[in-house]
């Protein structure tokens, strides 16, 4: 079984090499074959490491350049009022396996909340949802838009935009609304979503942005703690 799944996986991407189809419309497919659980781990990672590659190669093709770490961009804007999850503490990546899918054990992220006391995903003081914001330009790997109440996934409306500048994943998830769709180049900046509460369990929480970082080792899209990035990118907001 694991030696069909690699074949036809490797198959798929060298179609999309000819063009038969972009390599992050292969990219999504394998990412919720991954979400749920469906595809064995070793071929995922072999086609994970085709994909940065071919992504590479399509994103230069763009004339645009990447983003440095420096230059990161904060995750959400036109917003009055943020917090942190346990004051920025909540980041937990023991255990976690990016290949354990919609699953996944611990919390290697930071939720970041906004001022939304009646939880209507609309922020109190401006009566206006919140956007999501590209924190680097990059290509959307994945996403998720059809999130309801009786949905069993766990992260609600999410996005994944590859970061071809550092070879990494940065996934938002929880959204109310998503904007973009698999292959689409975005900005640093850029509007991408409204930030919400959908998801499992985040649908009883409260308004808030659930963010983080999959830096990509040989095909393993390893967690790696932003806080730092997330604080100094808030810094520069204020300037």
């Amino acid at each position: 079984m694991k030696l069909i799944l690699l074949v036809l996986t490797t198959i798929l991407v060298l179609q999309s090499e000819t063009g038969a189809q972009s390599v992050f419309e292969r990219w999504h497919k394998t990412d919720q074959l991954i979400r749920d659980r469906k595809i064995d781990e070793d071929a995922a990672m072999d086609s994970i490491k085709l994909y940065v590659k071919l992504g590479k190669k399509e994103f230069k093709t763009y004339g645009v350049p990447g983003t440095k770490r420096s230059d990161w961009v904060f995750p959400m804007r036109d917003f009055t009022w943020y917090s942190y999850r346990s004051d920025g503490k909540d980041y937990k990546d023991q255990f976690f396996s990016y290949f354990q899918g919609g699953e996944f054990k611990g919390h290697p992220a930071h939720d970041v909340f906004i001022l939304d006391k009646d939880t209507n995903s609309f922020e109190d003081s401006t009566g206006r949802q919140v956007p999501a914001v590209a924190m680097v330009t990059g290509i959307v790997l994945s996403t998720y838009s059809t999130w309801f109440r009786a949905d069993f996934l766990r992260s609600g409306n999410y996005i994944k935009l590859f970061d071809p500048e550092s070879e990494a994943i940065f996934y938002y998830s929880h959204l109310d609304s998503v904007f973009v769709v698999p292959g689409q180049l975005v900005k640093a900046g850029d509007d991408i979503g409204y930030i919400g509460r959908t998801g499992r369990k985040a649908i009883n929480g409260k308004t808030h942005i659930h963010i983080a970082y999959y830096k990509i080792d040989d095909g393993d899209p390893i967690p790696e703690e932003i806080i730092n990035d997330l604080y100094s990118a808030q810094a520069r907001m204020k300037k």
